[in-house]
């Protein structure tokens, strides 16, 4: 039988893209609980780091719901530094990394991107 995929969620889209996220959100937390994945992760870049900033019940539900699945959650810290919305994203339980270097590790590592 071959070995469970590794699997890091790239969630880039914005305010406009809010489904995409929500739809890459449930899918990430959906296999981590199915167990279907050996590792699941999840990175927040560029406008979804913008959305995830704001206050929404959806979004932090969800967010809440990746924790609670033992999802690891990040974002770039250079974008959250620009947009003034470290602190908020922090809040959130999200691990602030230069999203550079958490992509080349996961790949490094046999992670498989996808990315909504």
């Amino acid at each position: 039988m071959a070995e469970k995929p590794k699997m890091m969620f790239i969630l880039t889209s914005g305010v406009d893209g809010k489904e995409k996220v929500i739809s890459g959100l449930r899918m990430a937390i959906n296999i981590a609980k199915s167990g279907s994945a050996q590792e699941v992760k999840i990175m927040f870049f560029g406008p979804s780091e913008d959305m995830i900033s704001k206050p929404d019940p959806v979004l932090d539900g969800l967010l809440s719901d990746a924790s609670s699945a033992g999802i690891y959650k990040t974002a770039c810290v250079n974008i959250a530094e620009n947009k003034g919305i470290k602190d908020t994203i922090s809040k959130k339980g999200i691990l602030l990394e230069p999203a550079g270097k958490v992509l080349v590790d996961a790949m490094s590592e046999g992670f498989i991107p996808i990315t909504f």
